[in-house]
């Protein structure tokens, strides 16, 4: 047998050399190098700079908005219409105002508990049910078909005189009212003409009503307990009279010592540029929340 290389036979004392097998080559897991990682970085920080910049866009278009909503013409407690922020601007000043009285010793600006501020509106309300029920027995009513042209008519009436007494007494203590001094005091020896004239028209007001009061009451608890109930029905009606009397005084004193006119204004300020500030202030959350994104 040839050797294939050199072309001589092999020696019976030389043995074959059989070849090594051949190991397979090792698979090595990918890692992208160095410049892949700097590429995919890139593109990432590009996708977050994107973002960023919308939400800077919508922030600053937010804030653009609530800039309008400042601005917003309302309407201004002393008359005609301005923006928002300058009537909030004249809150301040009114604030400070007030603020500066209170610190030299006023107690002008004081005001009343929470709880006298609803008792006007509640007498409003008795007042309306108790004519309501007079007028009713003058026009007629039937209780049992109730709904008619005669409680329509009892309504209307009662619905005037009501307005028209509630309204006259918010007036009379509203003028009582200008002429306080920082000691809280209404100062009636200073009263121009107006203030006189309707302190005396709601003091006969108030006594037309409680002889109103007093004469219905009187038949109606005549009519309960019968003819021989002459001197306790006067007492009841009486009593109940004077106190209707002392619920609309206390209409006017409510108005005259709640507060000043300055107090007035202050909240008459503040609720002209609320609507436009509240808004305003929410878009500057909405756009805060963008920024901070």
């Amino acid at each position: 047998m040839r050797n294939s290389e050199n072309g001589r036979e092999p020696r019976p004392d030389q043995s074959l050399v059989v070849p090594a097998q051949v190991a397979a080559p090792q698979q090595v897991p990918y890692r992208p190098t160095q410049a892949g990682s700097t590429a995919a970085g890139r593109r990432q920080n590009l996708a977050d700079e994107a973002r960023e910049q919308r939400s800077q866009q919508r922030a600053r278009a937010l804030l653009i908005r609530a800039d309008h909503r400042l601005r917003d013409r309302v309407r201004h407690p002393d008359g005609g219409r301005r923006p928002a922020v300058e009537v909030q601007q004249d809150e301040v000043k009114q604030r400070a105002a007030i603020e500066e009285d209170r610190r030299r010793g006023s107690r002008k600006h004081n005001r009343l508990s929470r709880w006298l501020h609803r008792v006007p509106k509640l007498i409003l309300l008795f007042d309306f049910c108790l004519l309501l029920y007079f007028f009713a027995g003058i026009t007629d009513v039937n209780w049992s078909s109730p709904l008619s042209a005669d409680l329509a008519f009892a309504a209307l009436l009662a619905a005037v005189v009501t307005v028209a007494s509630y309204g006259f007494f918010s007036f009379t203590g509203h003028r009582l009212r200008s002429h306080k001094d920082h000691s809280g005091a209404v100062r009636f020896d200073l009263l121009d003409g107006i203030s006189r004239a309707s302190c005396l028209a709601a003091v006969v007001v108030m006594a037309v009503l409680a002889t109103l009061m007093f004469t219905r009451m009187k038949i109606e608890i005549g009519y309960a307990l019968g003819p021989g109930s002459g001197g306790t029905a006067t007492m009841i009606a009486l009593t109940l009279a004077v106190v209707y009397a002392a619920a609309n005084f206390l209409v006017i004193g409510v108005h005259a010592l709640d507060g000043s006119d300055e107090t007035e204004r202050l909240e008459r300020l503040s609720a002209a540029a609320h609507r436009s500030l509240t808004k305003a202030h929410r878009i500057r959350e909405q756009a805060a929340h963008q920024a901070g994104r």
